[in-house]
């Protein structure tokens, strides 16, 4: 994600340097059905309507939930994460600006769940299920017997969203309606169990396996929404409009719906890129199609080839910018004509880089938030590099990025030390001098010791072994090893481990 405070300290600076420049039947009672066995992964079929005048989404959800752990599993977990905005104690508002978040005043924002049904081994059954951790924020399945080893479970489950008066990754405002993280997504289980964080304020606290999505979104006739995945149909029928979407080894499905969305679009490397920005900002909305597109073939060329067929780059009320698979949420300020475009710029290619890392190469962004921050922040640099010329981006990083976290230690803000829980971090201000900056140093340093050759060799080759996968910060470590043939014990060190 973006951080605004850090994007508006360094306008002044950028604009120096750039100025020289298969299916199942329905469950029924005990009625048997036919799972598919194929599956490799875990995947979603969402029917949702949206509400527009009361703020609410109807949601039928079937989940085919495969386990691909080394255990059996007695119950099942997922994040409701709409839950933690229904009380201004909980709600995870950004940057410590509740009333911008709230501008209209709090309102609370939630899921209301139905019913729960569940097909295990042919048998159709209700469950028992429950609302845990702080905010409610995670429902627990207990089953009515052990999902074995490489069995599937199919979930159903039908709930009611209700959106709250928030500019945030889950809110509504008078342009659009943002819907981040909306849907009972199910938590990771790895080699320490089941992973239930609660919903942070201070960061991205998202980990999720990438799954298969099948969305479909009935809206009002008036809107036009940007997705994640594929546009498969859009069609009318009276006053509504059905949208249809496929989105495949993906770890979220985001969407924006707005009336007030006009839409340009370009192809670039067999990739669809469409920027949606309101009338009225048709300058801005031009620029952000443009560096989408170079975006996207500028990392293509240097990290591995974007493997999804669409990337929305979308104008929304939100502080900063926000990654979601295939789509970026770009804060509607950086549109405005009359102020510099560079915050629009950098937030976009910051955003793109977030599709290699979070999106391609999935990390724990609670425990090793730095695996995805601090790539795509040093990717701001290597992409103004190789759009500018090494002087301006050695500018950029000298007056941003290294002054950043030279700073925050002199005034012992930061130790240095990268790899931590975002539970170890009081603000966003000792969060983004060691998350964003602190790794994006080190991994400049890198590449002054290894050399440019093998240090985006070893970048391709962590997004080769680890896409759709989950890394941590040792398999990257592994990588650079085994690339450069060095043990690199003596330099990862400092960085990640406390003094």
């Amino acid at each position: 994600m973006g951080n605004h405070k850090r994007f508006l300290a360094i306008i002044l600076i950028l604009a120096l340097l750039f100025s020289g420049c298969s299916i199942i039947s329905k469950v029924r009672g005990n009625t048997k059905v036919n799972i598919e066995q194929s599956l490799d992964k875990n995947k979603y079929i969402i029917k949702a309507d949206l509400d527009e005048a009361n703020k609410i989404m109807t949601v039928t959800q079937t989940v085919h939930y495969k386990n691909n752990e080394n255990v059996d599993l007695n119950e099942l977990y997922f994040h409701v994460y709409t839950n933690a905005f229904k009380s201004k104690e909980t709600a995870p508002f950004l940057f410590d600006d509740f009333n911008n978040a709230y501008k209209s005043g709090f309102s609370p924002g939630f899921t209301e769940l139905e019913s729960i049904k569940m097909t295990q081994k042919d048998i159709a059954s209700n469950l028992q299920y429950r609302f845990e951790g702080e905010g409610q924020t995670i429902l627990k399945l207990e089953l009515p017997s052990s999902l074995k080893v490489g069995e599937i479970a199919v979930i159903e489950m039908k709930y009611k969203v209700h959106i709250p008066p928030a500019g945030e990754r889950f809110g509504y405002n008078e342009g659009s309606f943002n819907l981040g993280n909306w849907y009972p997504v199910a938590a990771v289980y790895d080699e320490s169990g089941w992973n239930l964080d609660k919903y942070f304020a201070i960061g991205d606290p998202f980990y999720s396996d990438t799954s298969d999505y099948e969305v479909t979104i009935n809206t009002s006739d008036k809107l036009i929404v940007a997705a994640s995945g594929e546009l498969l149909s859009k069609n009318a029928e009276a006053a509504k409009l059905q949208w249809q979407f496929k989105a495949e080894n993906m770890r979220d499905f985001a969407f924006v719906a707005s009336d007030k969305f006009k839409i340009l679009e370009k192809n670039v490397d067999g990739t669809q890129v469409k920027s949606y920005f309101y009338s009225g900002d048709e300058i801005a909305g031009e620029e952000a199609l443009d560096y989408g597109v170079k975006s996207l073939r500028t990392f293509n060329d240097l990290f591995g080839k974007y493997p999804y067929p669409s990337f929305s780059v979308v104008q929304t009320e939100f502080p900063s910018g926000m990654e979601y698979p295939g789509i970026v949420y770009i804060s509607d300020k950086y549109y405005n004509k009359d102020t510099n475009n560079l915050p629009l710029i950098i937030t976009i290619v910051h955003e793109a880089a977030h599709q290699w890392w979070y999106g391609i190469v999935g990390n724990d962004q609670v425990d090793e938030a730095w695996l995805d921050e601090s790539f795509a922040a040093y990717s701001e640099t290597i992409f103004i590099e190789k759009e500018f010329g090494r002087q301006p981006a050695q500018g950029y990083f000298e007056d941003t990025v290294k002054q950043s976290v030279e700073e925050a230690i002199s005034s012992k803000q930061i130790d240095g030390v990268i790899v931590k829980s975002l539970k170890d971090f009081k603000s966003w201000d000792d969060y983004g001098p060691t998350v964003y900056d602190g790794g994006a140093l080190m991994l400049s340093q890198l590449r002054e010791k290894l050399g440019d050759k093998m240090f985006f060799d070893i970048l391709k080759r962590y997004v080769s072994e680890y896409k759709y996968k989950i890394a941590k910060t040792q398999d990257f470590v592994d990588v650079c090893e085994k690339v450069s043939g060095q043990k690199l014990d003596g330099f990862f060190k400092p960085w990640l481990e406390k003094k």
